[in-house]
């Protein structure tokens, strides 16, 4: 289940009129684009053998009944919500709920929802929320997982940080949006450590020590490390070590003037930000600095002017333009 869905409510019912219906062996797509109908079921019959292959090392048997997928699409923030129930370790009552663009649903929505059900299908019980939002988030495209890895940077040491002995353990989400998003970020930010480190199926090995024994037993067998604070912190300082990789490359040169309201509001809020990751900012009064100004055609404030490499790769007016730019090019 992904947090972004709950930001609007999804407009299907059974009974619309207007919706086609696509069936596969394990899923029925109900959609109002007949052709979208298709990619969709298609694309969740192919990522759900091909999770099952990746994660678990294994094809898994055909469901008794199919999983419903109810579309929404449109211009809507991409997120999706899978339920089903455990009774006597059979898994039932499937149902997932989509929504976004045609992109974002089959490159990251379809895929991080499919990842629900085969787990789902294979551990037959609850998993904790972190692994299980953790792993489905690894499977989405770069674009959708960029802001995600970046508030996990953002509450680390911070009050907003859920302890990892608390996280580890939570069964439900947050009753909060703000929480909601720290423990999908956090999440993320251990699995994909513990991921990239060993591969999908150690992974999933990995969770079933924890469900056996205890969270320490399981990082130690499988990650070698002593406990899991630190197995989080070494997952922060790969992090670290990335952006400061990163922040090496850029230089940004910010023109100001005293008289400039949103030049301030800037140097408040976001130089502290930039500065924190490593990034070289230098603040350059226009008056003081006009040729300068002049030669870099400075016709506003404030203005980023950004260099990589020694290279000029960038002129902007926004900020928000600046952290955008900066996250595609990492």
């Amino acid at each position: 289940m992904r947090y972004f869905l709950l930001l609007l409510p999804l407009l299907l019912f059974e009974g619309d009129a207007g919706l086609f219906e696509y069936r596969t062996k394990n899923f029925t797509v109900f959609c109002r684009d007949a052709t979208l109908a298709v990619q969709i079921g298609e694309a969740a019959e192919y990522y759900r053998d091909k999770h099952a292959r990746e994660w678990l090392g294994h094809s898994i048997p055909n469901w008794y009944a199919p999983c419903p997928i109810r579309v929404n699409a449109g211009e809507y923030a991409g997120g999706g919500a899978t339920t089903f129930s455990f009774d006597q370790g059979q898994v039932f009552g499937w149902d997932m709920q989509v929504q976004g663009t045609q992109q974002s649903l089959l490159e990251s929505v379809i895929p991080h929802e499919v990842l629900h059900t085969v787990f789902a299908s294979h551990f037959r019980r609850p998993l904790p929320r972190w692994a299980d939002e953790g792993a489905a988030t690894y499977e989405e495209d770069e674009v959708e997982k960029r802001p995600i890895r970046e508030l996990a940077r953002e509450v680390v040491g911070t009050e907003r940080q859920i302890p990892i002995r608390k996280l580890l353990k939570m069964q439900n989400y947050p009753d909060n949006m703000g929480g909601i998003a720290v423990l999908y970020a956090q999440g993320f930010y251990l699995a994909e450590y513990l991921i990239d480190r060993e591969g999908k199926q150690e992974f999933v090995h990995f969770l079933e020590t924890a469900h056996q024994t205890n969270w320490d037993t399981a990082f130690r067998t499988h990650y070698g490390f002593k406990n899991q604070e630190a197995a989080y912190t070494a997952a922060w300082q790969k992090h670290s070590a990335s952006d400061q990789k990163l922040a090496s490359r850029y230089e940004i040169r910010m023109f100001t003037s005293p008289d400039c309201s949103k030049c301030e509001e800037d140097r408040r809020k976001l130089l502290p930000e930039l500065r924190a990751k490593g990034l070289i900012v230098k603040v350059l009064d226009y008056d003081r600095n006009l040729e300068l100004a002049r030669k870099e055609n400075v016709i506003g404030l404030p203005t980023y002017i950004i260099y990589e490499n020694g290279k000029r790769i960038a002129k902007l007016r926004e900020s928000h333009a600046l952290s955008s730019l900066l996250r595609r090019r990492h």
